[in-house]
């Protein structure tokens, strides 16, 4: 059975989750990842209960040991990965202290920089012609007032996700960047 790996799952009715059940109902076995133990099962027991397979992991994206030992639970056979990490909270920029930008960088861009890196040595180690997917939002295009940090976030991310594209294209690793608001 194939494996997916989706990091960034909230609730049931989010985008996250019902990635998850899509995939799973196409035979993959899924990991689903994120931060909140109580919206994982949930997401999980969903799978479960469809008849398909699926497996959460909790897990800080802005964590490197942490996505480490993510990817060694998922082990090996992994196929599809994808980074649907968000954190769309307003903010002026005269009014957010710099943890606050700080925070959204960290989880909407560099959290998938340690995500993608980790996800592209398991398909070179295992020679697979793997796919990798971003989740972006038009805040991936252009600024937006009282969101500049959600929107420098995804900007990054995106410009991130083309230059992961290029590096790896001759390796037959599928980068893709996708714009979905919700």
């Amino acid at each position: 059975m194939k494996k997916a790996l989706v990091i960034g799952v909230g609730p049931l009715n989010g985008l996250g989750a019902q990635l998850c059940k899509k995939i799973a109902n196409n035979n993959f076995e899924v990991f689903v990842a994120g931060r909140t133990k109580n919206s994982l099962d949930i997401v999980v027991n969903s799978i479960l209960k469809d008849g398909n397979k699926a497996t959460p992991i909790i897990v800080d994206t802005t964590d490197e040991h942490q996505i480490k030992s993510m990817i060694n639970e998922v082990g090996t056979g992994l196929d599809f990965a994808i980074y649907n990490v968000g954190n769309n909270r307003p903010g002026k920029i005269v009014d957010m202290d710099a943890s606050y930008f700080t925070e959204s960088w960290q989880t909407g861009c560099f959290g998938g920089f340690l995500f993608a890196k980790e996800v592209i040595k398991t398909f070179l180690k295992e020679k697979t012609a793997g796919t990798l997917i971003f989740t972006g939002a038009s805040a991936s295009l252009r600024g937006k007032s009282n969101y500049g940090a959600f929107n420098s976030a995804k900007g990054a991310l995106r410009n991130l996700a083309q230059a992961i594209a290029k590096e790896y294209a001759e390796a037959s690793i599928h980068v893709g960047h996708v714009i979905v608001d919700g």
